[in-house]
């Protein structure tokens, strides 16, 4: 997988020296799936009190090849991301989370939310940014 940032703390991303604390400072708002574009967004929007001027963020999937989603996924409301790692592909256990250091590009992104509710998904390409619009950015494979 080809990321565009790197995952910090278990909580945040960074990309060109901007943190993006998913943890504190956003709250989750959703998933947008393309299935015939193999594409994955993931919706944040700035939490109230500790936003600030923040715009709200994607995380966009590019030619997915591994998505799985927690069972009743979407059932209950989710409004907080706990953790961020990585987990092998055929590693099933998700109380331990790879960190950045110690992932390999087959690796799976694994997004742990309230209830440990999750989405764990690879793909040939990853990157996040500011959402100004519902354009979503395509990169060639």
């Amino acid at each position: 997988m080809r990321k565009e940032f790197i995952v910090d703390q278990s909580n945040a991303l960074i990309k060109d020296g901007k943190i993006f604390d998913l943890h504190n400072s956003y709250e989750f708002t959703g998933i947008v799936l393309k299935g015939q574009e193999r594409l994955l967004k993931i919706l944040f929007k700035p939490t109230i009190e500790q936003g600030g001027e923040r715009k709200p963020i994607s995380i966009i999937f590019e030619f997915i090849d591994f998505l799985e989603l927690s069972p009743n996924f979407g059932t209950r409301i989710i409004s907080g991301l706990d953790e961020i790692g990585y987990k092998s592909p055929t590693d099933r256990d998700d109380e331990w989370l790879l960190d950045e250091q110690q992932s390999t590009p087959d690796d799976h992104l694994f997004f742990r939310m309230d209830n440990d509710d999750y989405i764990r998904v690879h793909c040939q390409h990853c990157d996040v940014c500011e959402k100004q619009d519902d354009t979503i950015p395509i990169h060639p494979a």
